[in-house]
């Protein structure tokens, strides 16, 4: 009878560890990022644990006791680790499957033409001023950073282009516009035009991402450290607490994501208003990236981050590119080699395409100085053998 207990125990736990660990090599195979071999390798791991467990239960000896309870903590410890695995897996499947294009419209699998482990490229990437969703056709793109990658030396160029600049709207004649007015009616891909005509750049990825993002993310990840070169007292606006107040003193600071989202937001309190504000939206990037890249403090909270991810924001990379560039980021786990650099110029109220002559509204027309600055560290990001 006690013989009959053992077995049954240890076949139920078996046969949990087994489906479980097959339903996780499919979903991990599903992901595409591990080689094949990993993945083979992986699955014979787990069925070798699942045999390993067993043996003690069917062993006619008397003094096994021992091994039996031994292979019972063994087989839960493999169940719970194969579904911890598991909420990671099902995580990103989800988020490739909500974000990244796998089929054009003609039902045919896209397949990028770029190998972004290898050539650099430029990201473009807009923040969406809704508070509700990435897909509100009242939005504006409040943020306007490019993200230029070297994948070849670990290098990563953000460049911020305050969102009154005044430019030349994609397809349009006479009179410019603020960059933020492409935005509108959630045209992403016209103020990607623009910027590309503005910069005489190609860009070939977007990436909209909407404010609520950052509240998210930066609590996933248990708070960011920034660094504030003024002393500043706001409000945070907080949906849950609308008497919340954010300070923030000259130097590094540990702050959450609330705080996060209103120091990225700030303009007023800065003499330098958009322009200063850009740069705090790089700090907050960067702080983001740092933190993800290089800390263990975000993996528990990773398939809750790649949930946040999957519902608050829209990109034009492939399921394919996003894949190749994980595999590769897996594959050498080096930190990246952040660098910040913004466009500035000064202000003035000129009439705007969008509102007319009789509407002059608050512009900041390009200082040349600070343009060519621009194009040049950009340039200097694009080429291949250059570090």
């Amino acid at each position: 009878m006690k013989k009959s207990i053992w077995r049954i125990v240890g076949v139920v736990l078996a046969l949990a560890q087994a489906v479980i660990s097959v339903v996780c090599v499919v979903a991990l195979a599903r992901t595409h990022i591990f080689e094949a071999w990993v993945v083979v390798l992986t699955a014979g791991l787990l069925t070798l644990l699942v045999f390993l467990c067993l043996i003690p239960f069917f062993v006619r000896k008397k003094k096994i006791i021992a091994m039996r309870i031994i292979s019972m903590v063994v087989s839960i410890i493999c169940i719970a680790g194969s579904i911890f695995v598991l909420r990671y897996v099902q995580a990103l499947n989800n988020l490739l499957d909500k974000v990244s294009l796998t089929t054009s419209e003609d039902g045919n699998t896209l397949i990028s033409d770029m190998d972004i482990t290898a050539e650099p490229f430029i990201v473009y990437l807009s923040g969406s001023d809704s508070r509700s969703n990435v897909d509100d056709p009242t939005a504006r793109s409040d943020v306007n950073i490019l993200m230029v990658v070297n994948p070849a030396y670990n290098k990563l160029l953000l460049v911020s282009i305050p969102r009154d600049t005044y430019v030349q709207l994609h397809g349009t004649t006479g009179l410019r516009d603020k960059l933020t007015h492409a935005g509108l009616n959630n045209n992403i891909e016209l103020s990607k035009a623009t910027l590309e005509d503005f910069l005489g750049i190609e860009i070939s990825y977007t990436v909209k991402v909407s404010f609520d993002t950052v509240i998210k993310v930066v609590d996933e990840l248990n708070g960011i450290d920034i660094y504030s070169d003024a002393e500043l007292w706001l409000n945070a606006n907080s949906k849950t607490d609308a008497s919340k107040m954010c300070y923030f003193y000259v130097g590094t600071q540990h702050i959450d994501g609330d705080c996060a989202l209103r120091f990225a937001r700030e303009r007023k309190s800065y003499g330098r208003g958009d322009m200063h504000r850009g740069e705090n939206q790089q700090e907050v990037l960067t702080a983001i990236i740092n933190k993800m890249t290089s800390s263990n403090d975000y993996l528990l909270r990773l398939p809750e981050i790649l949930d946040i991810a999957a519902d608050s924001f829209e990109t034009s990379f492939t399921r394919d590119d996003i894949t190749k560039f994980l595999r590769f980021q897996l594959a050498s786990g080096k930190p990246w080699k952040i660098e910040s650099i913004g466009l500035s110029g000064v202000g003035d109220m000129l009439p705007t395409y969008t509102y007319g002559e009789d509407m002059p509204l608050w512009v900041m027309l390009p200082d040349e100085e600070s343009y060519a600055q621009v194009i040049s560290k950009i340039d200097e990001y694009l080429k291949v053998d250059g570090k």
